[in-house]
């Protein structure tokens, strides 16, 4: 009985062994295979950054603004700041002022607003020139989404040279949280002071210059005093950052979701542009009401306008601050984190499933608001802005290659910019050849 044991104990013994080799050589080859799909992952990874392949960008993600970090909030004003305090060769003023006066440059086109044709018919030589003449280039048309999309990524850009994953954060309007983030000294400044205003059939309220904290004149922010402008008088604001937050009737916060839900299930986008820029309103059965509401309504909660509340509708008396003075109003910071709100809501309309009348204007909008025309600046220089402002806007323009051109078309799909939104559904975490997939990978054993 025992040899048998024996036998049958040395036949297990060497079939454990032959097992136990077997999976060595199999943990072996797997370990090889693993090794070998890493190198090959790491050498596709450097081959394309070497030929700059497209896949290999990330896509960068603008956040909440009440989800940044302490140190996100820092880098985010020390870049605003860097870009205030940079002067390239050959300019006279600072890349931030250049990228403001682009858009007090859009406002001369206008035939409505100081500066543009109307305010300048004595004086030919200040009056706008070519095909744009005549319309706002960036607001109260079909092309004030386009537009804005293809001004905040530039900025957005110019903010990248600075630090490269920096991305503008959004002002989410129904969130009643934003502005006690916002307005910290530490962060994008504090409300205005130093100025009492009696408002008819309201009170008196207080706002002014920003004196201390970021953005002061203290903190070295000084404003370029012919791009910050009086939108009523065309004449300087002066060169401290103005606000007079929430004075009435510019008071109420936070916007509604509702408000919010009724904009997003527009089907026309000819309706949507005017509801989201804020000239009208638009209930759940579709009915317009006039008025000034969402983007239009938020430029005057913070820099304020001053309204006799007494008459129905509230007659405007005057603009107060920066952010309600329109052209000049990208010198307050809060101005990119307002507008990448506006962009948001419209990449979440555009994503949506519904079938829409029109998705965006052929024709029949004025020139530089149809789909595939050009939109100065970026129009090859086809266009001049008339005067605008005390000063000589044309002298404060950056230049523009005469390639640089860019449509509305150009600016339909958010991917081909390189960054999304945190609300939005293609948002992709983790890029396919980034980085931190091959750590991931490495982190995990594959």
């Amino acid at each position: 009985m025992k040899p048998k044991i024996d036998t049958f104990t040395s036949t297990l013994t060497r079939k454990v062994q032959k097992w136990r080799q077997h999976f060595k050589q199999r943990k072996n080859t797997l370990k090889l295979l693993r090794q070998t799909i890493i190198l090959l992952i790491v050498g596709m990874i450097l081959v394309m950054t070497m030929v700059k392949t497209p896949a290999m960008n990330t896509t960068l993600v603008r956040k909440n603004v009440i989800d940044l970090t302490p140190q996100e909030k820092a880098d985010f004003v020390n870049a605003i700041k860097t870009l205030k305090n940079t002067i390239p060769r050959g300019n006279n003023i600072s890349v931030y002022d250049q990228i403001v006066a682009v858009h007090v440059g859009a406002m001369g086109f206008s035939s409505t607003h100081t500066g543009g044709v109307n305010a300048n018919q004595h004086n030919m030589m200040s009056l706008p020139s070519g095909p744009a003449a005549g319309t706002d280039a960036a607001h109260g048309n079909a092309a004030f989404l386009p537009w804005h999309r293809e001004y905040l990524k530039r900025f957005e850009e110019a903010l990248q040279s600075v630090k490269p994953d920096i991305t503008i954060p959004y002002w989410d309007w129904t969130d009643p949280r934003a502005l006690e983030v916002m307005f910290k000294p530490d962060f994008l400044g504090v409300n205005g002071t130093g100025v009492t205003i009696n408002v008819p059939g309201a009170g008196s309220f207080f706002g002014g210059s920003v004196q201390y904290g970021n953005f002061s004149p203290a903190d070295n922010w000084v404003l370029n005093e012919n791009l910050h402008i009086n939108q009523a008088t065309n004449e300087t604001l002066g060169t401290a950052l103005i606000r007079f937050l929430q004075i009435p009737p510019a008071n109420n916060y936070p916007i509604s979701q509702t408000e919010i839900n009724n904009l997003l299930n527009i089907n026309d986008y000819l309706q949507f542009r005017p509801a989201i820029e804020g000239d009208i309103t638009v209930d759940e059965n579709g009915n317009e009401t006039p008025g000034v509401f969402t983007h239009n309504y938020l430029h005057g909660l913070v820099g304020g306008v001053l309204a006799d509340l007494t008459q129905f509708p509230p007659l405007l008396l005057q603009r107060l601050g920066t952010m309600s003075n329109v052209p000049g109003s990208p010198n307050d910071p809060v101005f990119w984190l307002h507008h990448a709100n506006v962009d948001r809501l419209w990449a979440q309309w555009q994503e949506s499933d519904r079938i829409k009348k029109t998705f965006y204007p052929k024709a029949n909008q004025p020139y530089g608001h149809n789909l595939n025309d050009p939109m100065w600046p970026w129009d090859g220089g086809q266009s001049t802005p008339g005067k605008i402002g005390p000063g000589d806007i044309q002298s404060l323009l950056p230049k523009f290659a005469s390639y640089d051109i860019v449509t509305p078309k150009d600016t339909l799909n958010l991917r081909r910019y390189g960054y999304t939104y945190d609300t939005l559904r293609h948002v992709r975490k983790l890029p396919i050849w980034s980085r931190d997939w091959y750590n991931w990978l490495i982190k995990n054993r594959f």
